[in-house]
């Protein structure tokens, strides 16, 4: 019987230590809560859509009226406030609505398909001129309601902010339960963008943490530690089959994994000779080449969108900073001068900026660098925030609230749009896949 259990010191700096927490429910889906919105943040109602007059057993118009609000870019209308639910142009009553302070109203209603799904039909309306901005028709399984309303909240999403949605997205975070080091147990946890449908993907005793999502999102990559061994393994896992393929393991650092755009190649970082180094392995060959030999830790790499380059965080000007190379390793800049250290980047789908963690005062914060100018900008409050995640689409970032009431929180990109994803114990490492649609 193992008496007692202690973690390697197997990386010589973090942001936060790992806490103990109190129980965690294996399933738990997160909650939403809407904490800021945007001072522009655009009003829209959205009714009840039923079929043949009855309630869809899913309710898809509620979904896509949580999905908006919870970007803090729209202002959504309490249903109960709602005195009617039309279900086509002809139905509404464009007076009262206008009279309830409606602008923008989404109707629709459901029918039964030929395949034994749904047929959703729904409209957007602009109050004021009393007409029919744009409408949409949809087809969706009895059991892919759900998605349903993910896809109506990025039609709704695309027509007013101009990009792609999110809703159809997923994130995987690492969720601990337990309040002692005999019973803790980390788990790697794949849900929607919005916390409901988790599913546990890997649990140990031991800490899990860096989750990294493929580019096409059928694998993830992550860290998994065995603690009596003293070793560390970076993994990739199959969410189809739940095949696992360990890439680099052994005693020391074995992290950060990271993909390169094309799916091909993983970043991470590897203890080698005395020091933390960036290594990249090739998935079709098998075989890894060293990228850096600097004598310091080099760690957390991310790459552009292109592959072209490579930003990481290192110690090699005497306090964690981020630096940027090529992506064979060459032409090393340091990028953040700023605060006292700057680490754990995470490249916008643009490739115009990064999110990473600053830290200035005493506290972390998430801060956003425009790489054209290198202007850095605080988007988040602090004093405990870690692991930023851009969304797919690049007009927020997903990241780790530690301390006190730990949760995951969500900010767009300006920084005036807030809400946070939680439940009970703690939960962190959040990363974000790709747009499924």
């Amino acid at each position: 019987m193992i008496k007692s259990r202690q973690i390697p010191a197997v990386l010589r700096f973090a942001l936060v230590a790992m806490t103990l927490c109190l129980a965690l429910p294996v399933h738990a889906a997160l909650q939403v809560d809407i904490t800021q919105s945007s001072d522009q943040a655009i009003p829209i109602s959205i009714a009840p859509f039923k079929a043949d007059g009855q309630s869809l057993p899913v309710d898809v118009s509620d979904i896509a009226s949580r999905d908006l609000a919870s970007t803090g870019l729209f202002r959504t209308m309490n249903r109960a406030n709602m005195t009617a639910a039309p279900a086509t142009p002809e139905d509404v009553n464009y007076q009262s609505w206008a009279a309830q302070g409606v602008d923008n109203l989404v109707i629709g209603s459901a029918s039964r398909n030929a395949a034994g799904g749904y047929r959703i039909t729904f409209y957007l309306l602009d109050v004021a001129r009393q007409q029919t901005v744009t409408s949409f028709q949809i087809n969706a399984g009895g059991n892919q309601l759900r998605d349903a309303g993910h896809t109506i909240a990025n039609l709704i999403y695309e027509r007013f902010i101009g990009k792609k949605g999110y809703f159809l997205s997923n994130i995987a975070y690492v969720t601990v339960n337990g309040s002692t080091a005999q019973n803790r147990t980390f788990r790697l946890v794949v849900a929607d963008y919005d916390g409901s449908q988790p599913s546990t993907i890997y649990s140990s005793k031991d800490p899990v943490m860096s989750p990294a999502w493929s580019p096409n999102g059928d694998r993830i990559a992550y860290v998994a530690f065995d603690v009596y061994k003293g070793t560390s393994s970076v993994r990739i896992q199959n969410l189809a089959s739940g095949q696992a393929r360990t890439i680099s393991a052994g005693h020391g650092v074995n992290g950060a994994p990271a993909w390169s755009p094309d799916g091909q190649q993983i970043a991470y970082a590897k203890s080698a000779d005395g020091d933390t180094d960036l290594f990249v392995y090739n998935l079709a060959t098998g075989q890894s080449r060293q990228l850096t030999r600097s004598g310091s830790i080099d760690t957390e790499p991310t790459w552009s969108p292109d592959g072209s380059t490579i930003v990481f965080t290192s110690d090699r000007g005497g306090q964690p900073q981020l630096y940027r190379m090529n992506a064979q390793g060459g032409g090393v800049q340091r990028l953040t001068y700023d605060g006292s250290s700057n680490q754990r980047a995470d490249f916008a789908p643009d490739g115009k900026s990064i999110a990473f963690v600053q830290k200035s005062g005493n506290g972390f914060r998430i801060a956003v660098m425009e790489l054209s100018n290198n202007n850095v900008r605080i988007i988040s409050e602090g004093p405990l925030d870690d692991s930023p995640a851009f969304a797919p689409n690049g007009q927020a970032v997903l990241y780790a609230r530690q301390g006190g009431r730990n949760a995951l929180s969500l900010v767009s990109l300006d920084g005036g749009a807030k809400s946070t994803l939680s439940q009970a114990g703690e939960i962190r490492e959040p990363a974000w896949g790709p747009i499924n649609y």
